[in-house]
């Protein structure tokens, strides 16, 4: 033990109650107490403190954060000042009975006040009307404490009761409530039945009724270690250092002792009495702590130089049970790069083939009349020794035919290494891989679903791109979801697990968690999921789809092939499946059914994206046709899906040839609505985007008529391609597109009304309109063609157009440039549509 230290005691307030509070750089030390003064002293000086009336009351709580500084008083009031003008800002809350307790989130955003009222009330320090009130206990709360990320916060009741809420959202949920560890004490009482938490934010330290400190785990609530047999009576106060490693202890036997975390030994020990309140100095090796005699004391080189100081760039761990950090410092988490575990972006690897006799090596040997086919992987052995002619001596017979069985089922082992190393990796549509400890989980036209990585669990945000829909919401995430899908009613939430260990999903509708459900699969990893407004699908590793409302209740469950999932999407009652194709070649094939009336249009297909190229994003554009975009910028749209045999992908699309002549460009999809594709343009090689999320923009469908159109364009404008006018190949761009576009609709209108002759009026006219605006396009194109002496492409356009009045306009414009073949063609044309329409 060291020598007992002689400090000269600064006083700072009359007898009575005192705490104090350092600021977050610890230039400043601010003290409270019952002549109703703040005194802001400056460490390191001799000055006067400045001191601050405000209360009318004795003022019984302070805390700090890098701005500002805050107060509570037994006069129920609990304000905000500036620390650096010392001007009060805001009065935080004013209530009828005392303020006991008040401290800021680590990022200095809220502030938390306990008194007698039984609540404590979260209050924004931005703006004041923001509130968050807990749920009562059942009498009145001495003490909150935040955790070091913010996301929970304890509070301790004057009867003994510990609650910890999650505060990650405005709807604050009770993650765990602790009775019987702590004292019961009365309001007023000195000594402290507070939780402290560990830097590392693994474990919180209290008293408990033996008077000793001891630690629960934050993973179990369960006590761990303890600081016992130090003090005679009851502890007033308690700290841990910045970095973990010691423990400050202030008893009402006037003591404070210094404990070592790691082996619960007291290194130091102090005579000094009535200590009511102990702070570790945030970057030096010094602790301060004040009276109720109005004393304020700060010792200077606390922990002595042969051991390691309390403050540093290393946190130590919390001292817990079978703790594999234990005795050794652990760095604080530096989150560097990216890991990707979304599988997007991810090329599949590229394995040469094997030639057909290595794969065939041990078969080709082997006369074929006695070779039985492994069907069943049950191990059939060819009768190799039945015909010894066959082998290369009748005296080795047994012994090559063992040969040939090993090599033949060695280089099957290694043929389905090659197929498997060719499949591609599932992915859920919308998320990115980890970076910096946050990742998104879901991203589309609706808004999206981020996750910030924390000690114990995660911290889930969801939000909207448009405010007025929903309001953003957070929670706590103790189960580590890392896949989700966002619709504008609700999301869909599932950590995948792996194989053989359980996997869990969880469904929340918006702004209401009464209508909530939860699912485990026990024994299969989830490999994706979707969210509709009708139907939850989860595809998992067995192969499995299981569909369910969105009450919780199974629609369906089937197996179309034990290829795997790559991913999948959903739209009202329609789900689309995409798997490896299984047979090595890394293609991709996809199913589409109506699982309400359980229907399958499309079966195995095949999805067309080149060999080298990834499938980036699956998804139902807003109208309800089945969209992907790929590696190589390229969004295509599948017609025809609702017929069988007739689907096929029409690219909308090719971002990476619209000109904008940035190479280090990228798009990543939001969806396709009202004809235009949604995305987030990401610059500077990016691949994915990164909080905070760049604006989203608007691109206009273009479809890739004519390769590297940018640059005919160009040579059309210049003259040096005479063949196809820049005006011209803008306007067969603009025929396709609306055309595709009406096909689309009509697809849809025909399905929902059983035939033409169910059209609404509303369709009927929305398809004559566009008809009618495709004949314009037209009419400009045979407008170009008369122009340029073209005759016979203005024959062929002629027969592209709808509408009667169409044909009676493109008649005036052959007339015009004196193409009287082409007008004699054109009446001919009119008259037999005349005849078909009597």
């Amino acid at each position: 033990m060291t020598t007992q230290q002689v400090v000269v005691p600064k006083y700072a307030h009359t007898p009575g109650l005192t705490r104090l509070a350092y600021s977050v750089d610890g230039t400043v030390l601010l003290t409270v107490g019952s002549n109703r003064l703040i005194r802001k002293f400056t460490v390191d000086s001799e000055d006067e403190p400045y001191s601050i009336e405000h209360h009318e009351n004795d003022i019984l709580g302070v805390a700090t954060s890098r701005t500002h500084f805050a107060t509570c008083s037994e006069d129920g009031t609990a304000s905000l000042f500036s620390m650096r003008t010392n001007e009060m800002e805001s009065m935080l809350v004013r209530q009828s009975l005392p303020i006991r307790d008040i401290t800021f989130s680590p990022d200095g955003q809220w502030v938390a006040v306990a008194g007698d009222e039984t609540t404590v009330k979260l209050v924004n320090t931005s703006d004041i009307t923001r509130t968050i009130t807990l749920p009562a206990h059942r009498q009145g709360v001495k003490h909150v404490s935040f955790h070091p990320n913010g996301a929970l916060l304890a509070s301790s009741s004057v009867d003994g009761a510990i609650r910890v809420f999650s505060i990650s959202s405005e709807e604050p949920e009770l993650v765990k409530m602790i009775e019987g560890l702590t004292p019961s004490v009365e309001p007023s009482d000195e000594t402290s039945s507070k939780v402290a938490w560990h830097p590392d934010g693994r474990a919180f330290a209290t008293q408990n009724k033996t008077r000793d400190i001891v630690t629960v785990s934050r993973s179990t609530w369960s006590i761990e270690r303890s600081f016992a047999s130090g003090h005679m009576g009851p502890i007033n106060d308690f700290a841990w250092s910045p970095n973990g490693a010691y423990l400050a202890t202030a008893g009402s036997d006037g003591k404070i002792l210094i404990w070592d975390t790691q082996t619960q030994n007291i290194i130091d020990k102090h005579s000094y009495k009535n200590v009511l309140s102990v702070q570790w100095h945030p970057t030096q090796n010094s602790l301060s702590f004040t009276t109720n005699q109005g004393q304020m004391y700060t010792l200077p080189n606390v922990i002595p130089a042969k051991l390691d100081p309390p403050v540093g760039k290393s946190i130590y761990p919390a001292p817990l049970i079978r703790d594999p950090d234990a005795g050794a410092a652990v760095r604080l988490r530096q989150i560097t790069g990216d890991s990707d575990t979304s599988g997007l972006g991810k090329p599949y690897a590229k394995i040469p083939l094997a030639s057909d006799r290595e794969l065939e090596y041990g078969i080709t040997d082997i006369d074929e009349r006695n070779w039985i086919e492994d069907d069943d992987g049950a191990g059939y052995i060819p009768d190799l020794v039945a015909d010894n002619d066959s082998l290369d001596s009748p005296g080795m017979s047994r012994k090559r035919a063992h040969e040939l069985v090993e090599d033949f089922a060695s280089n099957k082992r290694r043929f389905v290494s090659i197929i498997k190393k060719m499949q591609r990796e599932p992915f859920q549509p919308g998320s990115t891989p980890w970076r910096n400890g946050r990742r998104y989980l879901a991203l589309n036209s609706v808004g999206y679903i981020w996750t910030v990585e924390q000690d114990m669990h995660n911290t889930v945000t969801v939000s909207f791109f448009d405010r007025g829909l929903n309001r953003e919401y957070h929670f706590t995430d103790h189960f580590l979801y890392d896949k989700a899908s966002l619709t504008e009613q609700a999301a869909l939430f599932a950590n995948s697990g792996s194989d053989g260990q359980n996997s869990r999903v969880f469904f929340r509708e918006h702004g209401s968690l009464q209508d909530s459900w939860d699912l485990t699969l026990h024994g299969e990893s989830i490999t994706s999921i979707a969210l509709s407004a009708t139907t939850v699908v989860v595809c998992s590793s067995k192969g499995y789809v299981r569909v369910f409302n969105l009450q919780g209740s199974p629609i369906r469950i089937y197996r179309q092939s034990m290829n795997p999932v790559v991913c999948c999407a959903s739209w009202q009652d329609f789900v689309m499946i995409v798997r490896n194709q299984g047979d090595g070649s890394g293609g991709l094939i996809y199913s589409i059914e109506n699982v309400k009336y359980d229907e399958t249009f499309q079966k195995n297909d095949v999805v067309d994206i080149p060999f080298e190229s990834q499938l980036n994003s699956l998804f139902f554009s807003d109208d309800g046709d089945p969209c992907i975009y790929d590696s190589d910028g390229v969004l295509l749209v599948l017609m025809h899906w609702r017929s069988p045999l007739q689907a096929k992908w029409v690219p909308l699309l090719e971002t990476q040839a619209m000109g904008r002549n940035n190479p280090d460009e990228s798009f990543w999809p939001l969806g396709v609505i009202q004809s235009k594709f949604h995305c987030i343009i990401l610059k500077g090689g990016e691949k994915y985007p990164y909080i905070p999320l760049p604006i989203s923009s608007e691109l206009d469908i273009k479809m890739p008529i004519y390769p590297n159109s940018s640059k005919l364009k160009d040579d059309a404008k210049d003259g040096s391609n005479q063949q196809i006018p820049a005006d011209a190949m803008e306007l067969e761009e603009q025929y396709l597109r609306e055309t595709v576009l009406l096909q689309l609709y009509k697809d849809a209108a025909l399905a929902g009304s059983g035939g033409e002759g169910g059209l609404e009026d509303d369709q009927k006219d929305e398809i004559s309109r566009r008809e009618l605006g495709i004949d314009k396009t037209v009419l400009l194109l045979l407008h170009i063609a008369c122009r340029t002496g073209q005759h016979g492409k203005a024959y062929g356009l002629v027969n592209m157009i709808h509408k009667q009045q169409a044909l009676q306009a493109a008649n005036k414009i052959a007339q015009r440039y004196q193409m009287t073949a082409l007008a004699e063609k054109i009446n001919r044309e009119l008259e037999k549509r005349e005849d078909e329409f009597y």
